[in-house]
């Protein structure tokens, strides 16, 4: 799974080199990323969301300054992605989503809860199903962490 995340990011770094490339749309699907493999509260969601152009700092004002906003935005998410693969490879994947705990308890016709298609009726057979020792399991991996 980790290599699979890990392309994810490169993807996302290659197309900060895009010639059409805008700042808006890239940062909507790099924090989409992020949220994915480490979770909606990592701080690097923040950090995607507060990248923009600074047109108003005097570096602009100045004729002879080579301070160039997008590409100074483009560095900044480039490093957010580094690190990201970074962290990847030194702790791996955490887990922060209820949705993969339960997968890790549950196994056999449990693993159809996580199924888009599944009805809410289906859903709640299953979970009727399910014996008293994988109840206490889910319960438990819900209220710690």
């Amino acid at each position: 799974m980790k290599e699979k995340y890990i392309k994810l990011i490169d993807n996302q770094i290659s197309k900060l080199s895009n010639e059409d490339f805008d700042l808006d749309a890239w940062k909507g699907s790099t924090k989409y990323v992020i949220v994915l493999i480490f979770g909606p509260k990592d701080a690097k969601v923040n950090e995607i969301e507060n990248l923009k152009i600074d047109y108003s700092s005097w570096a602009l004002r100045d004729s002879k300054s080579d301070y160039k906003p997008i590409e100074t935005c483009k560095k900044k998410g480039k490093e957010l992605l580094e690190i990201a693969k970074d962290e990847l490879d030194l702790f791996g994947v955490k887990e922060h989503h209820g949705a993969a705990k339960l997968k890790s308890i549950l196994d056999g016709e449990s693993d159809k809860l996580f199924d888009k298609g599944v009805t809410k009726g289906k859903k709640k057979e299953i979970l009727k199903k399910l014996s008293k020792d994988q109840l206490v399991k889910v319960i438990l991996s819900l209220i710690t962490s």
